[in-house]
């Protein structure tokens, strides 16, 4: 079985050093919404688990009535979130990575076979994006603010290769050991950044 934690262990590196990854176009099942409590509102928890539920209903494929060509089992993947400050709160963007086999009709298929109490289908999208170049690093326990460790370690590592943070209000965080965080969690924080005519670092590309 396919498991990105183990087949793809230096894109959701646990290291607290920053390292550089390049991540192309892929299909991600996607909600967005506003939280004035960051991982702790229920507005966030509640799309985010509502994504979940898709993800994983879809990650069932042909043996659950989900219709997908060339499917190969796999652990879904982990919840995302591109962050973005806002007066009196942040808006986010949810994002959870699927397999190149999955396509908008097995998203649709999955859509069918759930009943949301709290969420409308129509909350809940399946789009291609590109996550393109960012720096990246783990963060321990929620991220508070923008003093946290994994900041200033992101910060430093863009500035001494003479890079360039770009979208500065905006950042995402990559819920490695699922939701809701707690103190224990590792956090997954990247920044997105241009190369500002400087050579590419070493970095992983998918």
């Amino acid at each position: 079985m396919f498991n990105w934690e183990i087949n793809e262990p230096d894109e959701y590196s646990k290291s607290e050093h920053a390292h550089f990854v390049d991540l192309t176009t892929r299909s991600y099942i996607t909600a967005q919404g506003y939280a004035t409590k960051h991982t702790d509102d229920p507005e966030f928890l509640r799309l985010a688990k509502a994504a979940a539920r898709i993800s994983k209903t879809i990650s069932g494929g042909p043996d659950k009535d989900i219709p997908i060509s060339g499917f190969k089992p796999y652990v879904p993947y982990p919840v995302q979130a591109v962050w973005q400050q806002d007066e009196g709160g942040e808006r986010f963007k949810i994002w959870i990575k699927q397999p190149l086999f999955v396509d908008e009709a097995a998203f649709q298929a999955a859509l069918e076979k759930i009943h949301f109490v709290d969420t409308k289908s129509e909350e809940l999208h399946f789009e291609e994006l590109a996550e393109g170049l960012e720096a990246q690093t783990i963060n321990h326990g929620p991220v508070k603010d923008d003093s946290c460790q994994a900041f200033q370690v992101l910060n430093k590592a863009i500035q001494e290769g003479g890079f360039k943070r770009i979208r500065e209000n905006e950042y995402r965080e990559v819920y490695i050991d699922s939701l809701p965080v707690t103190p224990d969690s590792l956090v997954l924080v990247r920044f997105a950044i241009s190369l500002s005519g400087q050579p590419a670092p070493d970095m992983v590309h998918n």
